[in-house]
């Protein structure tokens, strides 16, 4: 037994208890871990930061997934960019309207690694036949394909060396050039409390750029910090208009959520605190 110490903040620490250590490594872009903890059940770590723990993971890929996938009326082709460890690619593959997603993971030992260790989380996502996998960079992927997409999920890590071509002005307005008529894209975007300077990027760069914008959250425990947020993106979808009128003006999710549901839905637009 020892103890992990996240320090993705300077003046914050959070230490998790390593009950078990069941991979550790370092591939051509990050040093990956993965280990057990009695409560939290499988952590996976990036680069010292905790990206998932199999306790309260659905929080975060529920809410990436499906809050902009039931905003759109019929998603057929989904595009996610980053995502290695498999379970937003789980979530997407949920919905029976969708024909066809291409994931674009620049590290194609995380999910090696992410299949191997953390099968139990995946449903087989990776064998499903609408997958179209592809291990490279997804900011060059954009700039070089030619499909239009009905969703764009973005699920890169914070800032930092690997993910930087993911957060400039030429990729946000790659990936609203790949947007299929109706088109919506989802990022995530950091903790509002601890990192308010990537939600100030995102809403200088990327939702600049759309007719609607703006951001929703949801609460993940296991994050420094605890509220999460989602940049959304639109030019014909008001996803906040859709969320807060008295009627569902979204479609109700059709498969097993753990976290999701209609009020989960709604109450991610309601989070949002008052900009400064």
């Amino acid at each position: 037994m020892s103890w992990f110490e996240e320090g993705i903040h300077p003046e914050i620490r959070q230490s998790l208890r390593r009950d078990q250590v069941l991979f550790e490594g370092k591939t051509d872009f990050q040093r990956i871990e993965i280990f057990a903890n009695d409560l939290l059940g499988r952590v996976l770590v990036l680069d010292d930061a905790v990206q998932i723990t199999e306790h309260d993971e659905e929080i975060y890929s529920e809410s990436i997934t499906h809050v902009p996938l039931l905003s759109h009326p019929n998603p057929k082709t989904i595009l996610i960019i980053g995502a290695g460890d498999g379970t937003v690619l789980r979530e997407v593959l949920k919905h029976q309207s969708v024909e066809q997603v291409t994931m674009v993971e620049l590290d194609g030992a995380l999910v090696k690694v992410c299949r191997e260790h953390l099968s139990t989380l995946l449903n087989g996502a990776y064998d499903d036949p609408r997958l179209n996998l592809i291990i490279g960079d997804g900011a060059e992927y954009l700039v070089s394909g030619e499909q239009y997409y009905d969703v764009i999920i973005i699920d890169s890590t914070d800032p930092d060396d690997n993910s930087t071509s993911l957060f400039t002005d030429n990729f946000y307005q790659s990936c609203k050039s790949r947007l299929a008529e109706g088109g919506i894209m989802v990022a995530q975007a950091g903790c509002p409390s601890y990192q308010p300077s990537i939600l100030k990027h995102m809403r200088n760069r990327m939702l600049s750029l759309f007719r609607y914008s703006g951001f929703y959250h949801a609460a993940i425990p296991t994050y420094v910090g605890g509220l999460h947020a989602f940049a959304w993106a639109s030019d014909q979808v008001d996803l906040a208009q859709l969320a807060e009128q008295d009627d569902l003006g979204f479609r109700k999710a059709e498969f097993t959520t753990r976290y999701y549901s209609d009020r989960s839905h709604k109450a991610a637009f309601y989070l949002e605190p008052a900009r400064g």
